[in-house]
């Protein structure tokens, strides 16, 4: 089974960001299942990093046409490796094959794991879309809030020490104050630290790591011979794809 997990922004314009690639497809392929082989691939045409609706939309054009190649190269599935998912619609409407958003994924799993969930983030930025994408998904009436830890996405690699008391200090306020008895991490750069185990364990509650949790969503979705439904994300009028 061969799968794909896209970053939709240009991680690679650097040697850190090359680095910081491979990384992610040994964290993906060590969590993977038997038989599970995980590549990875950012968009060169996105922007650094995604902290608004603006960069979202930005990356919105290169990560589709990655998803369109992944179906066409024998991929069997393909993750949107961002929360903010996006572009999945898109995607969906031009390929065959399961494609996956975190943000979506993460909150469903959430869903099923209690009845009030928290989603802790990097920037009041992005809090906006993380909300609509909890509305879009239906089930906002058990999102109790999206809470900031106010980093920047590429701050958090720097300095993970200062990141991880950040995010622990804003899903104990979840927890205590907002009444979430699950807490999502709302940034693949924040799952990609590591730190899920450690929360959960200080927390006492449930916390969904996005990118672990999407790829066995991803992997069960394939074994179960289950996609998308084509009366739900029917292709283009004008897609010569029908």
């Amino acid at each position: 089974m061969k799968v794909l997990y896209i970053v939709p922004g240009a991680m690679s314009k650097s040697g850190e960001g090359l680095l910081e690639l491979e990384r992610r497809q040994r964290i993906l392929q060590e969590n993977a299942g038997e038989n599970v082989v995980v590549h990875i691939r950012d968009n060169k045409e996105g922007p650094d990093s995604i902290e608004s609706a603006y960069e979202e939309y930005l990356s919105i054009p290169g990560t589709v046409k990655q998803v369109v190649q992944a179906e066409k190269e024998g991929y069997l599935g393909v993750i949107i490796g961002c929360f903010g998912d996006p572009g999945l619609d898109a995607a969906r409407e031009l390929v065959n094959i399961p494609v996956v958003g975190p943000g979506e994924t993460s909150m469903l799993v959430a869903s099923m794991l209690g009845h009030r969930f928290s989603i802790v983030t990097v920037l009041e930025s992005v809090v906006p879309s993380l909300e609509r994408l909890a509305k879009t998904t239906g089930i906002d009436s058990k999102l109790t809030s999206v809470r900031s830890a106010d980093i920047p996405v590429l701050e958090l690699r720097k300095d993970p020490d200062t990141a991880k008391k950040r995010m622990l200090a804003e899903a104990e306020k979840a927890r205590d104050q907002d009444r979430a008895d699950v807490i999502v991490l709302g940034c693949m750069s924040m799952a990609f630290l590591g730190v899920s185990d450690e929360m959960q364990d200080r927390l006492g509650i449930p916390v969904v790591n996005p990118a672990l949790v999407t790829l066995k969503v991803l992997e069960s979705l394939i074994s179960a011979h289950l996609t998308h439904s084509k009366k739900a994300y029917p292709y283009p009028p004008k897609s010569i794809k029908q």
